[in-house]
């Protein structure tokens, strides 16, 4: 059987393994794993995984800061593929990312279901500096970016808004407006700066405010 995949087309993988030991959102616990099946007294092998819904690669439902929003789950499968842009912000060296800063991203933007945000903090993943000083975006950016209607919004940092936010100002502009966000992706640096195929289905887990991503981008002829 052939390759569905047109020749020359790549798939790159943008998201983060769920492991033991893994980065994790402070306040929640890491995953945890245990394998009570196994080849040696049941004939395979099965593992348990406990993990919280945001974990890793992962995407936010409205219903994650909004009452009665939607859930992952009751969303059409269509809200998680579409066509994306990436915005290479690296370089900016600030902690909030403004209006001007996304708006130089205009023309790649316009007409596309996702943005992703591109901030170079992937490559502190792993470490403690993952965690605080990360770049998160302004109000104002957030709402110029949430006016064009986009199913949604990614980045590679650990939250869109600040680590001191209580209140989550940007989530909500985003979640209002129906859109989903997903953060902690990977590999951005791979991922094509033209317009390519963004696909980030969730898990399909009942009552889903979140759920881990297994995130690509298609991209080629």
């Amino acid at each position: 059987m052939s390759s569905p995949l047109k020749p020359g087309m790549r798939v790159i993988d943008l998201t983060h393994t769920i492991a033991p030991g893994m980065p994790f959102y402070p306040g929640t616990e890491p995953p945890v794993f245990s394998r009570p099946c196994t080849l040696e007294t049941h004939g395979f092998v099965e593992q348990k995984i406990t993990l919280y819904s945001h974990t890793g690669t992962h995407m936010d439902a409205p219903a994650h800061i909004l009452a009665g929003a939607p859930l992952l789950d009751r969303m059409d499968v269509g809200s998680f593929v579409g066509s994306a842009a990436v915005l290479d912000l690296r370089g900016l060296n600030k902690a909030i990312i403004g209006l001007e800063d996304v708006k130089a991203h205009e023309d790649a933007v316009r007409g596309r279901d996702f943005a992703i945000l591109f901030t170079g903090w992937g490559s502190r993943w792993g470490t403690d500096a993952y965690y605080a000083g990360y770049p998160s975006l302004g109000p104002e950016a957030a709402a110029w970016l949430a006016g064009f209607n986009l199913k949604g919004v990614g980045l590679d940092t650990i939250s869109i808004d600040p680590p001191e936010a209580t209140d989550f100002p940007v989530h909500r502009i985003f979640l209002e407006k129906g859109a989903v966000i997903i953060e902690n992706l990977a590999n951005l640096e791979e991922a094509p700066r033209e317009a390519f195929l963004f696909c980030c289905l969730p898990l399909k887990l009942g009552e889903a405010d979140g759920a881990p991503v297994r995130a690509v981008a298609l991209a080629g002829s």
